[in-house]
């Protein structure tokens, strides 16, 4: 058993460093679409208001229930990325005969104004949590390798308590990241899989109750 227990506990760090690359795979993704999210609704929301009492305001309200669509599913792919499961919207048909008929159809759709939900939502947590991200990563990373680099700068690396300035100093730093890397794994997680089962709340089809007569 003694023999077996290396390759066991490689066989662990490889599964948690792929898991943590999958994660940060999800939330670097998700901090590009919620800047695409943000600037999408507010586009339609200010466009829509601003041209309601016009007739052209009418099919910029179905273009931005269209654009909602398209930028939930970019989403949607996403969260099935780190889910392993395909994630589906459930759309009613939005086809009618005349332009007001299409509208209603549009605005009808519980699922348009589930994709609009996520879209405010998503900009803000998607954004909040995408950045905390990267600077995690690019922190432990940093750390890392400061051995490599330390010498670039005209002071040292300012580590705020003390300057990494000399190549001990430097390994001596370059050790912090093995806590920051465990803590950074644990807050990958949790961003995530928050982040993910919010998407596949509003962004999958909505879960009708049997009620036993």
């Amino acid at each position: 058993m003694a023999t077996r227990q290396p390759a066991l506990d490689a066989h662990g760090m490889n599964a948690i460093l792929i898991r943590s690359g999958r994660e940060a795979a999800y939330l670097t993704a998700g901090l590009l679409t919620s800047i695409v999210a943000f600037t999408v609704w507010v586009t339609a929301v200010s466009l829509s208001l601003s041209l309601a009492l016009f007739i052209v305001g009418l099919p910029i309200m179905i273009a931005g229930a269209v654009a909602f669509r398209w930028v939930a599913e970019l989403d949607r792919r996403n969260v099935s990325f780190l889910l392993g499961r395909r994630v589906r919207g459930r759309y009613q048909d939005h086809r009618a005969d005349t332009l007001f008929g299409r509208l209603a159809a549009t605005f009808r759709d519980p699922q348009t104004w589930r994709d609009f939900s996520w879209l405010t939502v998503h900009s803000i947590v998607g954004f909040a949590f995408g950045t905390i991200a990267v600077t995690l990563i690019g922190t432990v990373l940093g750390l890392a390798t400061l051995p490599a680099w330390y010498w670039a700068l005209p002071d040292g690396a300012e580590m705020g308590l003390w300057s990494a300035d000399t190549l001990p100093l430097a390994f001596a730093t370059a050790l912090l990241a093995i806590p920051l890397a465990a803590v950074t794994v644990i807050l990958l997680r949790w961003m995530a899989w928050t982040e993910a089962l919010l998407a596949a709340g509003l962004l999958g089809p909505r879960r009708v109750k049997s009620v036993a007569r």
